[in-house]
């Protein structure tokens, strides 16, 4: 198949399993479109150049040589790339405009399904037309920055309601969120002031929720449960950084 060069804006970037990350964005025409390679996937060392710099990040327009489509409901946004291909053009120049331009008007608008609550927050794999959008939440209710009860790695969560006045407690995979949390914690803070903090931040700011689904897994192949994919705020939590200003501290 011939390559089709294809800007697009990233709006997800997320932490997966061994040192891989998920990234997602929005052509020109407001297609939601998630590069993906066969696996193992994505390593987080391509989001490099080859002078050390960030090339993928939130709000970069990047260049990508999309292959083919190969969408798998809810995961209709799946397209293979030429994993040598992505270029940086440019940062985004108004990234509260496309935020706007794909909102949902709350969790269920997303994903035209229903979210079953019985153990998480779940839909059912097979099927609906997008895994991925962007909601205002109506209220913030609480930031969970702890060690996972599992061992091993660090949990990151998020309580809030959405406009239907639903509250949902899910998972944050976003990479950048992860980095200011350990970034944070590198400076001798505990992990509960850090969220206390983080959860007044978000409860003062304008808030913008990119939510995703998680694929099925080993112990429930048929469930895609929601995840937390970008947290975004104006103004910027992060004062203009990326995920590679937070990995070098």
């Amino acid at each position: 198949m011939i390559p089709q060069p294809t800007p697009i804006v990233i709006t997800d970037l997320t932490r997966m399993h061994r040192g891989m990350v998920c990234i997602a964005g929005y052509d020109k025409d407001l297609r939601c479109i998630r590069p993906v390679l066969p696996p193992p996937g994505i390593p987080e060392h391509s989001l490099f150049g080859s002078d050390g710099k960030p090339i993928i990040f939130p709000f970069a327009v990047i260049q990508l040589d999309l292959l083919e489509a190969c969408p798998g409901p809810p995961h209709t946004e799946d397209f293979y790339f030429f994993s040598p291909s992505p270029r940086f053009i440019r940062p985004a120049k108004d990234p509260k405009n496309l935020l706007e331009r794909t909102l949902s008007p709350d969790v269920c608008g997303i994903f035209e399904q229903p979210i079953h609550t019985d153990f998480g927050f779940y839909v059912m794999d097979g099927q609906g037309p997008r895994s991925l959008g962007t909601i205002r939440p109506d209220a913030i209710t609480k930031v969970g920055y702890e060690p996972d009860p599992n061992g091993g790695t660090w949990d990151y969560r998020l309580t809030f309601t959405d406009a239907r006045m639903d509250t949902y407690r899910l998972k944050i995979t976003d990479l950048t969120w992860q980095y200011f949390c350990h970034n944070q914690r590198s400076e001798q803070r505990p992990p509960a002031q850090i969220a206390l903090e983080l959860t007044h931040t978000l409860q003062t700011r304008d808030v913008y929720l990119r939510i995703g689904l998680a694929r099925g897994w080993k112990e429930h192949p048929e469930r895609c449960f929601l995840q937390i994919t970008g947290i975004y705020t104006f103004p910027d939590y992060l004062n203009g950084k990326t995920f590679a200003d937070l990995k070098s501290k």
